[in-house]
C-alpha cells in the first residue's frame, strides 16, 4: 500500500492519471483567487476538490503530502492576504478551510486503504477460484458441479405446503424422487467424470442428471432426505448408468450450502467402485469355495482319525476271538481261558465305544471334558490295555511317580488314548529300531505349587530326526509306511483341549521323550491354547538319531 500501488494503479489506469493532474493547476486558481481577491469566504475549501481530483492518481502517501500541501496554501493564502487586518471571521474561515481539508485527506486515505485492502482481497479470491478449478480439473477422481435451485425451492414449497414427512412421500410415491432427479441439473464436470461415464466430450454429460440415475436406485432419495433434514453433507453409495450403457457402483459425496445459498454450484464427488465390488463378489465365492475345501478335509481328517484311534481296539477285539475260538475248540475246551479272552474284548469294546464318543465330542462340548483324574492310575490301567503289545515287543514299562502327585482336570478318555499313542509310538520305534534294550518310562510329577503336572513317555530308541522335527505334530505326516500321521496331531488337540501342552525332545542318554503338562485340579479352570499358541517340539542334543519318529 505504498507508492508502488498508486504507481500501478496510475500505470494501470491512465485517464486516472489525466485527471489527477487537473488537480495542480486547480490547487494554483484556489490559491491565487484566495490571496489575492477580495472575495470574503472560505475559498480554501475548494482544496477538498483539488484533493478529490489528485486522489484518482496518487498512493496513500502521495494523498498525505498532497493534503499537507493543501493545507500550507490554505495557511500561506491567509496571512499574505489577512497580514495587516486579521480578525476573528478571518480566522474562524482559514479553521474551516484547514479542517475540510484534514477531513478530506483523511477519508480518502481510509477510502485508499479500503480499496487497496479490497484489490488484495479479489486478487486473493480470483487465485483461490484458480487454484480450486485446477484441482477440479486435475482431480484423478469424478467431480460434478451441479445446480439444485429447483430441487430446493421444491422442497421448500413442500414444507410451506405442510408437509412434514418426506420419507412417507417418497414411500408413497416412489416416481418422485425420480421427478426430482431431472431437476437436478451437471453445470460442470471434469475429465475423469468424462472418462468415467464413456462420454465423448464434457457436453454429454451436462444437463439434466436423471438420465444416468437407475430408477430402482435408492441413493437419490436418500440425498433428498439429507437435503430436507437440512444436513450439509451426504455420502452413500449408489448407481450410476455410463452414456455407453455400464451399470457402475460408486461411492457418493455431496456438499450442501449450509447458509441457505450457493445451491447452483453443488459440488458432487464420485469414487468409482465397480471393479472393487466384482473383486469382493469374487473373494466371498473363493471363501466359500475354501470353506467348502475346508469341511471336507475336515470331514477326512475326521474319518481318518476314527479310522485311526478304532484301528488298535478292533484289532485287538479280533485277535481276542480269534484266541477264544481256539479255546473253546479244544477238546475239551478251555473255558476259564475263553472267558478271559471274551472279557478283553468286552474291554476293548467298551473302549472302541468311548473313543467314539470322545471324538464325538471334539464335534459337540463334551461335559465330561471337566473331570478329575489320577493321572497315576491312569497310566496303570493304559499299561494292563498294552500289556499283550508290550510282551510281544518284549518291552518293559517302568512307572517313576512322585510322590502326592495332585490330580488333574480333562477328559478321560482322551488322556488315556494320549498315553496309549505315545507309549505304542515309543514301542514301534524302538521294535523298529532293533534296539537290544526296550525299556519304556512313564514318568508322573508335580510341578511347582502344584497347580501344574506333568507326564513323560521315555523311549530307547533312536530319537527325533532334525528333519522331522518341525513337522513332528502336523497331521498326516508320517515317516512310517503304514502310519497315517493322525497320532500325535491329535494327542496335542487333546492335551490342548485341556489347557495343556505337549512337546517333544530328544533324551541326553538317548531315545525321545514326549511329554505334557497340564493345570492340576487345584489349579483354576484351564483355557485352551489356540493352535497358534502351541508350544513347537523342541530337542536337546543327543547321539546322532537313526531315523524319525512318528505315530
Amino acid at each position: 500500500m505504498g507508492t508502488g500501488w498508486g504507481g500501478a494503479q496510475a500505470a494501470r489506469r491512465p485517464g486516472d492519471r489525466r485527471i489527477g493532474i487537473l488537480a495542480v493547476p486547480l490547487a494554483l486558481t484556489v490559491f491565487i483567487v484566495d490571496t489575492f481577491t477580495d472575495i470574503e469566504s472560505a475559498i480554501a475549501v475548494l482544496y477538498a476538490l483539488v484533493l478529490l481530483l489528485a486522489a484518482t492518481a496518487l498512493s496513500r502517501r502521495g494523498l498525505l503530502r498532497a493534503a499537507g500541501g493543501c493545507a500550507l496554501l490554505a495557511v500561506l493564502s491567509f496571512f499574505l492576504s489577512h497580514w495587516q487586518d486579521m480578525d476573528l471571521s478571518s480566522v474562524l474561515r482559514c479553521g474551516v478551510s484547514l479542517a475540510t481539508i484534514l477531513i478530506t485527506g483523511a477519508l480518502l486515505v481510509r477510502d485508499h486503504d479500503s480499496r487497496a485492502l479490497l484489490v488484495q482481497a479479489n486478487g486473493a479470491l480470483a487465485r483461490s477460484e484458480k487454484r480450486h478449478r485446477c484441482m477440479f480439473e486435475q482431480a484423478r477422481f469424478s467431480l460434478w458441479e451441479q445446480d439444485f435451485t429447483a430441487v430446493k425451492a421444491e422442497l421448500d414449497a413442500l414444507r410451506a405446503g405442510g408437509v412434514t414427512d418426506l420419507a412417507a412421500r417418497l414411500q408413497a410415491d416412489p416416481g418422485w424422487a425420480r421427478e426430482m432427479g431431472a431437476r437436478i441439473v451437471t453445470t460442470n464436470v471434469n475429465d475423469a467424470t468424462v472418462e468415467l461415464l464413456g462420454a465423448a466430450d464434457r457436453a454429454e454429460v451436462l444437463g439434466p442428471l436423471g438420465r444416468f440415475l437407475p430408477a430402482e436406485d435408492p441413493a437419490l432419495a436418500d440425498a433428498l432426505l439429507a437435503l430436507w433434514d437440512g444436513r450439509d453433507r451426504f455420502e452413500g453409495r449408489a448407481q450410476l448408468i455410463a452414456a455407453d450403457g455400464r451399470r457402475l457402483t460408486v461411492l457418493l459425496g455431496i456438499s450442501f450450502p449450509d447458509d441457505g445459498i450457493g445451491f447452483d454450484q453443488v459440488v458432487v464427488g464420485i469414487v468409482d467402485i465397480t471393479q472393487r465390488e466384482r473383486t469382493q463378489e469374487a473373494l466371498l465365492a473363493a471363501q466359500a469355495e475354501l470353506a467348502r475345501a475346508a469341511r471336507a478335509a475336515t470331514l477326512g481328517a475326521l474319518s481318518a482319525s476314527i479310522a485311526h484311534e478304532l484301528n488298535q481296539p478292533l484289532g485287538a477285539i479280533a485277535l481276542n476271538a480269534q484266541s477264544c475260538l481256539r479255546w473253546l475248540r479244544r477238546d475239551p475246551p478251555d473255558i476259564d481261558t475263553a472267558a478271559k479272552a471274551v472279557d478283553r474284548i468286552v474291554r476293548d469294546g467298551k473302549r472302541a465305544a468311548d473313543i467314539v464318543q470322545r471324538t464325538r465330542g471334539m464335534l459337540v462340548k463334551d461335559s465330561r471334558c471337566d473331570e478329575t483324574i489320577d493321572l497315576c492310575r491312569l497310566v496303570d490301567e493304559v499299561a494292563l490295555l498294552l500289556e499283550r503289545e508290550l510282551s510281544a515287543a518284549a518291552t518293559v514299562l517302568v512307572s517313576d511317580f512322585a510322590p502326592d502327585v495332585p490330580p488333574v482336570r480333562g477328559s478321560r478318555v482322551g488322556l488315556q488314548q494320549v498315553l496309549v499313542n505315545l507309549v505304542t509310538n515309543g514301542l514301534h520305534a524302538m521294535v523298529e529300531a532293533g534296539c537290544a534294550r526296550r525299556e519304556l518310562t512313564v514318568t508322573v510329577e508335580g510341578l511347582g505349587d502344584s497347580t501344574q503336572v506333568r507326564a513323560a513317555v521315555h523311549d530307547r530308541g533312536p530319537g527325533i530326526d532334525e528333519d522331522s522335527r518341525a513337522r513332528l505334530f502336523d497331521p498326516f505326516f508320517t515317516t512310517r509306511p503304514d502310519g497315517m500321521g493322525m497320532g500325535l496331531s491329535i494327542c496335542r488337540s487333546t492335551i490342548e483341549s485341556c489347557g495343556g501342552t505337549l512337546t517333544a525332545h530328544n533324551h541326553a542318554d538317548g531315545g525321545a521323550v514326549f511329554e505334557f503338562t497340564i493345570p492340576s485340579a487345584l489349579s483354576p479352570l484351564p483355557t485352551a491354547l489356540p493352535p497358534s499358541t502351541a508350544t513347537p517340539a523342541t530337542t536337546t542334543p543327543a547321539a546322532a538319531p537313526a531315523q524319525a519318529r512318528e505315530d
